[in-house]
């Protein structure tokens, strides 16, 4: 996490899980840590575009949650928290995950991330507090991943195993590209649902990077094809 602090957005809507019942602070959750990639330079650059951009994606991501999930913007960081009770809850994130990394490559902001479950606190207060190992464990698997999109930590694994028994269209086991080397992990579908103009938006965003950024688009392309063929 760095850059300039530049967008700032809570989710104003408490974590409900029935009409009845009120999620505490503390408990089981399931967490995805998304990081807009290359963002120092882009502010350094062109600070009024970015700052537009991210406007338009922080009101898109509001648009996208529901009263079952919580969320927060901080700077290049996007945190997406859900109660996880359950593989409806978990294929609802994975769903919105996707919505938020397709509309983030189409605004030009290249972006990856991880998800990952465990026990978190998270509070939405006058002061706003957020701990918990899922959110190390994803921050810690983005970290390392090199390509665009949101890869899964083992913590759901065993959830991302069950669905992609019966629907491939979430999740898909491939051969990932990490800074230490490559490893198998479960990684989401985001692009499926426009092909083309998923593909087309990351060749626009290709044509303004070299060195180890353009590593990254030649990677997420690379996954597309092993995928799609």
């Amino acid at each position: 996490m760095s850059g300039k602090t530049i967008a700032s957005s809570f989710g104003e809507q408490p974590v409900v899980l029935s009409p009845k019942k009120q999620t505490p602070d503390t408990c089981e959750r399931i967490v995805a840590f998304l990081d807009i990639m290359g963002f120092k330079d882009m502010v350094a650059r062109h600070f009024e575009t970015i700052k537009d951009k991210l406007e338009k994606l922080s009101s898109f991501i509001g648009e996208t949650m529901d009263e079952n999930y919580q969320y927060m913007i901080f700077s290049d960081s996007i945190i997406l928290y859900a109660k996880s009770d359950g593989m409806e809850v978990f294929k609802s994130l994975l769903t919105k995950v996707s919505k938020i990394i397709e509309k983030s490559i189409s605004l030009g902001l290249p972006i990856k991330g991880a998800i990952a479950k465990g026990e978190c606190t998270v509070s939405l207060s006058y002061k706003p507090f957020f701990f918990g190992q899922p959110i190390i464990d994803a921050y810690t698997l983005e970290e390392n991943v090199v390509l665009y999109g949101v890869v899964l930590h083992n913590t759901v694994e065993d959830m991302a195993l069950e669905l992609s028994r019966v629907n491939s269209d979430f999740v898909f086991d491939f051969n990932i590209p990490l800074k230490g080397g490559n490893s198998n992990h479960f990684v989401l579908n985001w692009f499926g649902q426009d092909l083309e103009q998923n593909r087309s938006n990351l060749m626009s965003i290709r044509t303004t990077v070299s060195d180890s950024p353009r590593r990254y688009i030649d990677n997420t392309l690379k996954c597309i094809d092993v995928v799609t063929k």
